[in-house]
């Protein structure tokens, strides 16, 4: 199992916070994190406004970084770490732009992007960026289809739905698909719906839920699984990355808690921690690293 960890924190932190920012991504690079996860939202909403989103934890209030912007500075400082979009909200944006930034990010720092991505939640975004809401589902898996394709073939034709394209090419076109891993679930709704796991059995290359390990964790796991077999695809190359919290004070347990993420079929670990300060949290990338990327066996 591959460790890595979130900088969702440093959205409460403000724009003076860049260079902890930084400094963050390039502690997890040199320790040996696996990964960095950083969130998207393209806006925030003024949620005092808007009564009926309930509990958005991102706001007009929060700091977010424009996802492949802030990637592409990073990867000039930083050697080995993959980055991750966690997770993009794909419905909001154009798909062939997507291919083209996805892919440079790729270009810049040498294969070291992976791209959760999702439907997302909340239809005040989705109104700004003149996006569709209600058909978010169906739109999404034609989207997938065409970044595949994009980042694959030296010229594409694709007539969907949302999609018109006539022998058209990314330029330069990567020779392959930069992985897709599905984001699904919300921590006040954390088990999805059929629907949703059966797109992940059928689409996605790794899936990112928000349950822990547990009976009805394990139903939906099986129900990817089944969505695999039927779509004709191996459920054991299924990427699955699950967030593992972790509490400062007691770090020794985080090992034991490690195995049995592992043991539920987890690939990766997103290790998250209660976050006090930017320097207290790059602080804390050391401790994980001494107790679990040193000692996980």
């Amino acid at each position: 199992m591959k460790f890595g960890t979130n900088a969702y924190m440093f959205t409460n932190y403000g724009p003076n916070k860049l260079p902890e920012l930084v400094k963050f991504f390039q502690t997890a690079d040199d320790l040996g994190f696996n990964h960095v996860r950083y969130l998207d939202h393209v806006i925030g909403i003024v949620a005092e406004k808007h009564d009926g989103i309930a509990q958005t934890p991102y706001t007009a209030k929060s700091y977010i970084h424009e996802v492949f912007t802030l990637f592409a500075y990073l990867a000039a400082l930083t050697s080995r770490v993959e980055f991750v979009t966690g997770v993009l909200v794909l419905t909001q944006r154009e798909t062939c732009l997507v291919a083209k930034q996805a892919a440079e990010i790729d270009i810049l720092s040498g294969g070291r992007i992976r791209l959760g991505v999702g439907v997302g939640y909340n239809p005040i975004e989705f109104e700004a960026l003149n996006a569709e809401f209600k058909t978010r589902g169906k739109r999404f898996e034609e989207q997938i289809a065409v970044l595949r394709a994009f980042w694959t073939k030296e010229e594409v034709t694709y007539k969907g739905q949302w999609h018109n394209i006539r022998d058209a090419s990314l330029s330069p076109t990567l020779g392959r698909a930069i992985p897709l891993w599905f984001g699904l679930g919300r921590r006040i709704a954390p088990y999805p719906p059929d629907a949703v796991l059966n797109r992940i059995g059928r689409l996605a290359d790794g899936w990112i839920p928000l349950f822990q390990p547990g009976p009805e964790g394990e139903v939906c796991k099986q129900k990817v699984h089944a969505a695999a077999r039927a779509a004709g695809r191996d459920p054991a190359e299924l990427g699955m990355e699950m967030t593992l919290y972790v509490d400062p004070k007691n770090m020794a347990a985080s090992l034991d808690e490690a195995k049995r993420y592992r043991d539920f079929g987890a690939t990766h670990a997103m290790v998250r921690w209660e976050s006090v300060s930017a320097k207290d949290d790059i602080d804390m990338l050391k401790r994980v690293a001494d107790v679990l990327i040193a000692k996980f066996k």
